[in-house]
């Protein structure tokens, strides 16, 4: 079973339950990790009685919390084999017709309320009546301008190099506008994003003891969508920024 997570990606979660968990990148979207819960124990390597395997899909919000947005169906693990690629490609599949928000964009999830809401929680970011989230300046021009700076860095961002950086202890990058960035997956995983963004604002936060923390806003080459985040990196968080170049 490790063999097969390992050979398609997936990093096993330093978690405290005695269950194998394991999570990825989406292929193809932004912030979004696909999650198998294995039902079997991490220790001895036999199924734990009563848990069935599965998958689900998680976006990783503006505040670094796991959303789920879409479930896949559960299967025993004892027939992990044959029922992971389909699972995984139903999940995926999942991921991608997952419900947007229709201010933002962003992928909706269902809250404990019982409603499906959007996972960055726009809504707290309008006031008023007025419901249009604001569009990103130049969108084409910043995005293409992404795609040539990669196109002529050529640089790639292993994961071992980051994970040698940041796993003995937090930092904060220094990140400055112009340099492209990608997300880096923490809980010890240190799995790099496919996706890389543009530095298109920096703005530092100022006071003690935030000195060195900063905002940081990055335009995704992907899709020209502008998100604010910052330079604060801990390998036993969810995600950060790691510059490419």
């Amino acid at each position: 079973m490790k063999s097969t997570l390992a050979a398609n990606r997936f990093k096993t979660h330093n978690n405290k339950s005695k269950e194998l968990v394991a999570s990825k990148f989406h292929s193809t979207l932004r912030n979004v990790r696909i999650v198998i819960n294995t039902g079997i124990d991490k220790n001895t390597g036999q199924p734990i009685k009563g848990k069935a395997a599965s998958f689900k899909a998680v976006f990783i919000n503006n505040q670094s919390q796991w959303r789920t947005i879409a479930t896949g169906a559960s299967f025993q693990p004892g027939s992990f084999k044959s029922h992971f690629g389909s699972k995984l490609t139903a999940i995926e599949d999942g991921a991608d017709n997952a419900s947007t928000c229709k201010r933002c964009g962003t992928k909706n999830f269902k809250a404990k309320s019982g409603n499906v809401v959007c996972a960055n929680a726009c809504w707290t970011r309008w006031s008023g009546g007025n419901s249009k989230p604001r569009k990103p300046s130049n969108v084409k021009a910043r995005a293409q301008a992404a795609r040539n700076k990669i196109a002529a860095s050529q640089k790639k961002v292993k994961p071992q190099n980051i994970g040698s950086k940041t796993q003995n202890a937090d930092h904060y990058s220094d990140i400055k506008v112009g340099q492209l960035v990608r997300v880096v997956a923490g809980n010890q995983s240190f799995d790099v994003s496919p996706f890389a963004g543009l530095v298109t604002k920096v703005t530092t936060v100022g006071g003690r003891p935030h000195d060195l923390l900063a905002n940081v806003w990055v335009q995704w080459m992907h899709n020209g969508v502008t998100e604010k985040m910052s330079n604060y990196c801990n390998p036993s968080s969810v995600s950060w920024l790691e510059v490419v170049s």
